[in-house]
């Protein structure tokens, strides 16, 4: 508290003095009523921004108008009202006027306040620090007496972060910034292998070709759609992951096997479902393009040349089945517009009427369950 106290004085005190200084630089002279040629004895407000002032001007006594932007001389009053208006004010001014010994003495003040602060607050932050505990059994005297060390303040440590995975010769254990940074890199690929090496990318195309082609614009919404191919990819994947479960995961989670053989043992069940489902067009022209013309065996294959083929495939299929999925939508749409067009209603948008068409269609036919079951039964799961 008395840190903050004195901080504030000391900022008070050099925002006093700079502008003190900044006056002096630009000639203004610190005011003085004993010995000034031009004084105000007296002001009247007649209005908000008006009024009557008695100006002091040597021996004279002007009575000036001032108003907005302007002033205005009204009179003079003679010597025996000068006197007599100057004895009615002399007490207010002498109770507002200070001794010319008072300025030093208060500037004296303030830098002797600017400098003993700060000092002061240091101190007192000393005192009220926690005094070192003493062991249970020891007297003061023995335990340091007047040698005992002082009380440091100690600053807040830093949180550490360690990731260990595995044991003996394969733990791999990061620290420090390296571990953040790592963690940080692998869930953000986390995703990405999420999309390239499952069926979600065709869930998720088909899904948003079969709302464009029904044309409810945004129902359902994006997110409905994208949790819906998240439950679906995980019908679809659920035998290759428990495959690699029962081959790599529970393997290594009970001592069997080390990082290296598990990450092996769990990339063959993915490398075979991603094969299924890629054609042998784009996996012919992925190898090509990645240098590995001359290799003989499917297992030979980089698994990266393997997920390129795989995104490839998945997004050919993908617009195959929005293309019939859009058929009957279609369909509906040219009925309408034709039928609009023979009645003479061509100021009738065609989207307005066909739209109900198309959700009784839909609807009727159970067309969710017939989409989703095809989505589900077009992946190909190797045995």
């Amino acid at each position: 508290m008395l840190g903050a106290i004195a901080a504030l004085i000391v900022t008070v005190g050099a925002l006093m003095l700079a502008l003190r200084l900044l006056g002096r630089w630009q000639g203004v002279t610190p005011r003085s009523r004993h010995g000034a040629i031009l004084e105000v004895v007296e002001r009247v407000a007649t209005g908000p921004r008006q009024g009557v002032m008695l100006l002091r001007v040597g021996s004279r006594m002007l009575i000036v108008g001032v108003g907005e932007g302007q002033s205005a001389l009204l009179g003079e009053l003679e010597p025996e009202e000068c006197s007599e208006a100057l004895d009615r004010v002399a007490p207010r001014i002498a109770s507002v006027s200070r001794p010319t010994w008072m300025a030093p003495l208060a500037r004296f003040g303030l830098v002797l306040a600017l400098c003993f602060l700060p000092i002061a607050a240091a101190s007192a932050q000393v005192t009220t620090s926690p005094a070192p505990t003493t062991p249970a059994g020891v007297s003061p005297s023995r335990s340091g007496g007047a040698h005992a060390a002082k009380p440091t303040v100690v600053g807040p440590v830093a949180p550490k972060v360690e990731i260990s995975m595995g044991s003996g010769n394969d733990q791999l254990k990061l620290s420090g910034a390296v571990g953040v940074v790592v963690m940080m890199g692998a869930l953000t690929l986390l995703p990405a292998i999420f999309m390239l090496m499952t069926g979600f990318t065709r869930i998720l195309i088909v899904l948003g070709f079969l709302r464009s082609a029904m044309g409810t614009q945004s129902a359902p919404p994006t997110q409905v759609l994208v949790a819906i191919a998240v439950i679906l990819t995980g019908v679809v994947m659920q035998p290759t992951l428990e495959e690699a479960n029962r081959t790599a995961v529970q393997p290594y989670l009970n001592g069997e096997i080390g990082q290296t053989e598990a990450y092996t043992r769990a990339m063959i069940p993915m490398r075979h479902f991603m094969l299924a489902n890629t054609r042998d067009k784009d996996l012919a022209t992925f190898v090509d393009m990645s240098g590995k013309a001359d290799v003989t065996q499917i297992d030979d294959v980089p698994t990266t040349t393997v997920v390129a083929a795989f995104v490839t495939s998945e997004l050919r299929t993908a617009f195959q089945m929005g293309f019939v999925i859009f058929l009957p939508f279609l369909v509906i749409d040219l009925i309408v517009s034709s039928v609009l067009m023979s009645m003479g209603m061509f100021m009738l948008p065609p989207v307005m009427v066909s739209l109900p068409f198309k959700l009784l269609l839909f609807v009727l036919a159970d067309g969710w369950a017939l989409v989703m079951q095809n989505l589900v039964t077009s992946f190909r799961v190797a045995a």
